[in-house]
């Protein structure tokens, strides 16, 4: 019987690392994530970048309406910008459970903002909020 070589056992050995958990997503979605190969869009980023969009989300109308707000104009965005990228870099029948979380988010976020008519319409729809 033939011996396999070290570095083809090695090889075999190798387990995948374990993907991060974000909740309300399946964990198929979360090892599409790492699989992506992407530094940027492991599901590790991605949980960060939902929770931060969450707490975004979270937080009461009036602190999100208020001028010069940090969390309309940078930290919510950039999050929403990670997921969006997420969501199209997965394959369709594994961003169907990130999207539901996301949307849900979305419309919460849409009903505490407003539009701003003087933002740049070829943005996103989250970065011309105020």
């Amino acid at each position: 019987m033939p011996r396999r070589r070290p570095a083809q056992v090695r090889a075999r050995n190798q387990r995948e690392p374990r993907p991060t958990v974000i909740r309300g997503v399946s964990l198929s979605t979360s090892r599409a994530l790492d699989r992506l190969d992407r530094p940027r869009l492991t599901s590790g980023s991605v949980r960060t970048d939902l929770l931060s969009w969450r707490r975004v989300t979270l937080k009461p109308r009036s602190t999100l309406q208020r001028e010069n707000n940090d969390w309309v104009q940078f930290i919510g965005p950039f999050s929403r910008d990670v997921l969006e990228q997420a969501l199209h870099a997965l394959p369709r029948h594994r961003r169907a459970s990130l999207r539901r979380q996301i949307a849900q988010l979305d419309a919460r976020f849409l009903d505490k903002t407003l539009n701003n008519p003087t933002a740049d319409p070829s943005l996103p729809w989250w970065w011309r909020r105020t």
